[in-house]
């Protein structure tokens, strides 16, 4: 289900079956303004109890030092209810920046959503 489309983000959210993990999907742009559209809804996953989110980053073109700070913050409300944020396909461009920021010390990443599944497991 889409819940959100506008010129600079689209996010898709579902559930993975018989699991307790979310999948986020991402595409388009995450800066300042599209960051309080994504928190709304990721803030919104964890007021419903879900604290096992995965976030698809494939079509995600830019992600600004507010969208990193998003996912740190999210990053320490989903550990303190044992559960966990991880980001998977990104792309390089993106992925170069993420490594250069350090934030691959905070958040674990994969190249696919089956493997970043498992590491829930």
């Amino acid at each position: 289900m889409t819940l959100r489309r506008d010129e600079a983000i689209n996010i898709n959210i579902r559930r993975k079956e018989d699991s307790e993990i979310t999948v986020v999907e991402v595409r388009g742009v995450i800066d300042t303004g599209t960051t309080l559209i994504l928190d709304e809804y990721l803030s919104g996953l964890l007021r419903e109890n879900y604290f096992k989110i995965l976030i698809n980053m494939l079509e995600v073109t830019y992600v600004s030092s507010a969208g990193w700070g998003l996912f740190v913050s999210l990053l320490q409300k989903t550990r303190e209810q044992d559960g966990d944020i991880k980001l998977f396909a990104m792309k390089y461009e993106v992925s170069n920046v993420f490594n250069m920021l350090a934030f691959h010390n905070l958040i674990l990443t994969y190249e696919t959503e089956q493997e970043a599944v498992a590491a829930f497991r």
